[in-house]
């Protein structure tokens, strides 16, 4: 019995001690990066909206989303994770589409009429 429990110990410490391997790995240091800067814009469109008193998505919410999601699909590409990758696939699109839509709205607003 108590050789039982002391192999079962062993075995859980090694598999954490694993895990935190992986946790450390480029790869998963890619990934964690992309989902820290998808993360942050809500952060910043929350802490725009609470400055401004109403709801706001700032410009820098479409880079973070854009650039997080990059990252992601590069990880999920790397790891393979199709699930991962096929998700972030269509807000890349919805995030480079806004980002267009904003700097054609800029270019009119600044071109003399």
């Amino acid at each position: 019995m108590e050789l039982t429990v002391t192999l079962l110990i062993l075995d859980v410490a090694q598999g954490g001690k694993d895990l935190l391997h992986s946790f450390l790995e480029p790869l998963a240091l890619l990934g964690f990066l992309g989902q820290a800067i998808f993360a942050t814009r809500f952060i910043v469109q929350w802490y725009v909206s609470e400055k401004k008193k109403q709801s706001v998505v700032p410009k820098v919410f479409w880079y973070l989303s854009l650039g997080g999601s990059v990252l992601l699909v590069i990880y999920a590409s790397l790891k393979p994770e199709p699930v991962l990758f096929i998700g972030q696939l269509p807000g890349f699109i919805v995030y480079t589409r806004n980002l267009i839509l904003l700097s054609r709205a800029k270019a009119t607003l600044s071109t003399p009429a």
